[in-house]
């Protein structure tokens, strides 16, 4: 499917039309998780539209990532969540989480052209609709997250598990034209990020430095560290 044109006066809401993304995102050096040390407590643990700026936007376009390698590229779905690295699930609070770059595979079924979600022994599930992923909580939508669960077995019937996954894409209506080429509009229509969750378990350990990144938020007050 055609993507829309980016930032058409007929497509663009007003609110984003003067919206610098090129701006917003630019890092200036990037560094690699091995070389960020902030004190235990911290975790890699950005938020949605950060996600989408800091990294995806920017990883498309090939530009510098705030952390250059803590955000890994494979192919999500030509695995099941349980055959992923258990030492990239160390991101989050409760360091459980795994963040990956990938790209989505459009197949055609019988109700037409749809993306790929299934795995060698299962599926991901969407859980609820699509939603907008607006800017530092403000009017202007970055991006689109979809939350979905991994289910064993064939759908509709598989069995569900305690693998949650928020897959973020961009917004292809705020990318300046001018950057646009073939590549470009490819990777903005099918390359995504997928922060992988293992619920119910902790990969917590108190003399374990974690890098942060640059969008990291502290443990809050209160909480183990």
């Amino acid at each position: 499917m055609a993507l829309p044109s980016p930032q058409s006066t007929s497509q663009v809401p007003e609110t984003e039309k003067d919206f610098d993304l090129l701006k917003c995102s630019k890092i200036e050096n990037g560094k690699k998780e091995a070389d960020v040390d902030l004190p235990t407590g911290y975790r890699f643990d950005p938020s949605e539209d950060e996600i989408v700026v800091y990294y995806l936007f920017n990883k498309i376009l090939d530009r510098e990532l705030p952390i250059t390698d803590v955000i890994k590229e494979i192919s999500v779905y030509d695995h099941d969540p349980d055959e992923l690295p258990n030492g990239d699930f160390k991101h989050g609070c409760d360091c459980n989480e795994a963040f990956y770059f990938t790209y989505t595979e459009q197949i055609y079924s019988s109700e037409g052209k749809i993306t790929r979600r299934t795995t060698k022994s299962g599926y991901w599930d969407l859980d609820g609709e699509e939603e907008e992923v607006k800017y530092s909580n403000g009017d202007i939508t970055v991006g689109f997250e979809k939350v979905m669960v991994f289910h064993r077995g064939t759908a509709p019937n598989g069995i569900e598990t305690d693998f949650i996954m928020h897959e973020f894409r961009l917004n292809p209506l705020i990318v300046p034209t001018h950057v646009l080429n073939d590549s470009i509009r490819a990777k903005i229509e099918r390359y995504v990020v997928c922060r992988i969750i293992h619920e119910g378990i902790s990969n917590y350990q108190p003399t374990f430095k974690l890098p942060p990144g640059w969008t990291t938020r502290p443990v809050d007050e209160g909480e183990p560290n």
